[in-house]
């Protein structure tokens, strides 16, 4: 009941307590959403990076970290106490709207202008905070001209650094980058001297600031420069990077009472501050990172031979498996996500990834996220957060590959239809007919697969006489059309036929070699596309030696309610006989 009273005495106490506590009361239970739907826990809100986490062993710092969010929110969120004292100076308006503009833009609006544009969200954000620097240095009251010159000096002096780690080339140097950290810590020195700010503000202040460096000294004394990729000294020293939010919300709002502080004496040193750059000393030592990446995967390159199967390894080590492989170089060049992206945000990718319900739309937002590699090797990665979406994805495959033959054979079935024996009288010895597929530039084949002496036509090469061609094991007869269907019926008799001229308007006649008792036309479908589109027999009816190809072709009547027919016909009949010279019975001319 005491717990309860307080509440609502904090509530009642700021000018938007009842809006911070809805939001925070949101945001925990969407905390315990998340840890009900897949046994997953919501980190952030933003302060965080809004990463999906899975449990496992981390599941109950995990938890705590959702709790230290929720009252970051309500700090951030809440305004300043109530009653509020009088108008202050313009200078403190704006920098409490500058203060503002930080908080939001930590929680969120740095994020979407990223989105937009990186390079636009940086020069916002740098700008935002060199006005917030140079106003609240000026604000300060209790402290020497020379302590603003200096703290100011420092300031601008990060943005600076900051601008040139972006430039082309190493224009700066790992030292520089402590300068930003050094204004902070004199600004906090004189937030301390001033009055207005409570102890726990100017508190909070500092951890803010030193727990980055605590963090990244830990993980060189710990030997983790190149170690794990989240355990729970990176989810300690993140959340505690969060502090950064409540400072700036509990500065613009304690900025309302006016200062009690009295101008220190001439020569007074700010002895704080220089502790506390005393302290991030051994970062430059240690290097600042190149990049943005927390994890070995952007300098280890051997990693991908250390990386175990998926079901291997335990959590953290599936982790940093599907990290090396999205840093690593795919088949077509270029990494899997792209190389400037934090490790964190990578996993939060990763796992809208593994959310999408096929390979289709999987690939469709990598891709609109900037992604390279093919289907292939981001399943094999993926594999690693969400363990069977290769199965998933040979699935789908499957299911998109039987539809497809499902189509081809009901397409195959319909052209076969339209397709009937031309010389239904003789029966031969074996016989087939078919529609046949032409490739580009038309024509068709009868040859000796089996025969591996090269000696053959050119399959697609032109007939000097426009109509066929043979040499060794094998004949290409030359087609009207191309890229259609046409009627092609064979017939295999034991001695030459009658010769049947009547409705052709071409009948010529050939001698080809069997060297190994086979002779075929093409199935379909051919490298080139081509092929008969069911069954035809063999056409060597007598084992090896020589026959005889009777080729008989005409044009069909176009049909105008059957557009897609065949308007082609060929009736090759085959029969045993020596290598005479070509016969031609009827010419097209």
């Amino acid at each position: 009941m005491r717990i309860v009273t307080r509440v609502r005495a904090a509530v009642a106490r700021h000018r938007f307590g009842r809006t911070a506590v809805v939001v925070a009361a949101l945001y925990l239970a969407g905390c315990a959403a998340a840890a009900a739907y897949g046994g997953v826990l919501l980190l952030g809100p933003l302060a965080t990076g809004s990463l999906w986490w899975r449990p496992d062993d981390l599941w109950l710092l995990l938890a705590a970290a959702c709790g230290f969010n929720a009252w970051l929110l309500w700090q951030a969120l809440r305004g300043p106490a109530l009653p509020r004292a009088g108008a202050p100076a313009r200078p403190v308006i704006w920098l409490r709207r500058l203060l503002y503009v930080d908080v939001a833009g930590e929680l969120l609006l740095w994020e979407l202008a990223d989105r937009l544009s990186g390079p636009a969200e940086f020069v916002v954000r740098q700008a935002v905070w060199a006005a917030t620097l140079v106003l609240l240095v000026r604000t300060l009251s209790g402290v020497t001209p020379r302590f603003r010159v200096i703290a100011v000096g420092l300031g601008l002096g990060g943005v600076l650094a900051a601008v040139l780690r972006l430039a082309p080339g190493d224009l700066s140097m790992s030292w520089f980058l402590l300068l930003a950290p050094a204004a902070k810590a004199m600004i906090l020195t004189g937030q301390r001297r001033d009055g207005r700010w409570s102890a726990a503000t100017v508190r909070i202040g500092w951890i803010a600031l030193l727990a980055p460096s605590a963090f990244t000294l830990s993980r060189v004394a710990l030997g983790r420069g190149e170690g794990l990729v989240f355990d729970g000294l990176h989810v300690v020293a993140d959340v505690l990077g969060g502090l950064g939010i409540v400072w700036a919300a509990r500065t613009a709002n304690e900025l309302a009472a006016p200062p009690t502080a009295a101008p220190p004496p001439a020569g007074s040193r700010p002895p704080r501050s220089l502790v506390a750059a005393v302290l991030m000393l051994p970062m430059a030592v240690v290097g600042a990172e190149q990049g943005v990446r927390l994890t070995y995967t952007g300098t280890d390159d051997g990693c991908a031979y250390r990386i175990r199967p998926a079901a291997a390894g335990g959590p953290e080590e599936r982790r940093r498996s599907f990290l090396c492989l999205a840093r690593q170089e795919t088949f077509a060049g270029g990494t899997m996500f792209p190389e400037d992206l934090p490790d964190q945000r990578i996993l939060a990718r990763a796992e809208k990834l593994c959310a999408q319900a096929g390979d289709s739309e999987r690939m469709a937002l990598h891709r609109r996220d900037g992604g390279g590699a093919d289907s292939v090797e981001l399943a094999q990665a993926l594999e690693y957060l969400c363990p069977g979406i290769v199965a998933r994805q040979t699935a789908d495959a499957a299911r998109r590959q039987a539809e497809l033959d499902r189509e081809e054979a009901a397409w195959q079935a319909e052209a076969n239809a339209r397709c009937a024996d031309p010389w239904p009288g003789a029966r031969a010895r074996r016989q087939g007919t078919v529609a046949y597929s032409l490739a580009e530039g038309g024509g068709y084949t009868v040859f000796d697969d089996r025969d591996e002496t090269g000696d053959g036509p050119d399959p697609y090469g032109v007939p000097e006489d426009g109509f066929i061609a043979v040499a060794g094991s094998g004949a290409v007869v030359a087609t009207r059309a191309d890229l259609a269907t046409m009627c092609l019926t064979v017939k295999v008799f034991l001695a030459a036929p009658p010769l049947r001229l009547t409705g052709w308007d071409e009948v010529v006649e050939v001698g080809v070699l069997s060297r190994t008792g086979r002779l075929v036309v093409p199935p379909y479908p051919e490298d080139s596309g081509g092929g008969a589109l069911g069954p035809l027999p063999d056409l060597a009816l007598g084992g090896p030696g020589h026959y005889r190809l009777r080729v008989h072709t005409r044009l069909l009547a176009w049909d105008e309610d059957d557009p897609g027919a065949p308007g082609e016909e060929h009736l090759v009949v085959v029969f045993p006989g020596g290598p005479a010279k070509k016969v031609v019975h009827r010419s097209r001319g």
